[in-house]
């Protein structure tokens, strides 16, 4: 089976003045379909660098990456367009909505993209607002919306799609326990049935411990992290598979 994510000794660095900072190193890593990954580490150890180069929003400056089989380095800008519309599902810590449009025309935004026709988009909409509780929000307007309401929002909209890949910042981090589970819930529901793998970076415990691996960044590099600590075990290798 191929994998959803591989990357190969995958590096990016930034200029800062005068000076070259290592964001990531020899980046290594293989996600599975259906997998369910999350990636922990401090505050400037690379992690949102690694999820923008894995939602092909940013380029690495050396290896390889290949989502869903695909070398995404001879690729021009249109064509990663298309396959972030197509593959991709981002569910980031804001959640930027278009104020004209309804709730149910937001989350129906990337199948009109894809050129589906907007009656059926929004049926489909629908369906995913259903699963998240959300259909009574379905004709409000973003600003009549709570930070939590936005959130779940954002989770159907990155859902809507049947994305290969969802990409996740910490997507609980403003709802209450109780929707949290809830909603991560829904979201691994949906990965199961649509054999879609999840990465997600979160500092919620509740929601690592669901994943089947956990991975910690730091200083650029990537390794299993202990599952008791959450720390890069004893013998954690940078190069993950």
């Amino acid at each position: 089976m191929t994998p959803v994510i591989e990357l190969d000794s995958v590096a990016r660095t930034y200029r800062v003045g005068p000076v070259r900072v290592a964001a990531l190193r020899a980046i290594t890593l293989r996600v599975e379909p259906g997998e369910f990954v999350v990636i922990t580490g401090p505050s400037g150890s690379g992690k949102s660098t690694l999820l923008n180069l894995l939602g092909l929003l940013d380029r690495a400056d050396e290896g390889v990456y290949r989502l869903d089989g695909r070398d995404v380095a001879a690729c021009g800008d249109d064509e990663l367009t298309l396959l972030r519309n197509r593959k991709i599902g981002f569910v980031f810590q804001s959640a930027p909505m278009l104020a004209r449009l309804t709730v149910r025309e937001n989350v129906a935004v990337p199948l009109v993209y894809r050129g589906l026709a907007p009656r059926h988009a929004r049926v489909q909409a629908d369906q995913i607002l259903d699963r998240l509780q959300l259909s009574a929000l379905a004709g409000h307007r973003p600003a009549e919306l709570s930070g939590g309401q936005q959130q779940r929002v954002a989770v159907a909209r990155a859902l809507v799609g049947r994305p290969r890949l969802i990409l996740a910042d910490e997507p609980t981090a403003a709802l209450d326990a109780t929707t949290a589970d809830a909603v991560m819930g829904v979201v691994l529901e949906f990965a199961r049935e649509t054999n879609a793998a999840l990465v997600m970076i979160t500092h919620s415990p509740t929601d690592a411990a669901r994943a089947h691996r956990r991975l910690t960044l730091d200083a650029g590099q990537l390794a299993e992290a202990d599952a008791a600590s959450g720390e890069p075990a004893a013998n954690a290798r940078t190069v993950v598979a």
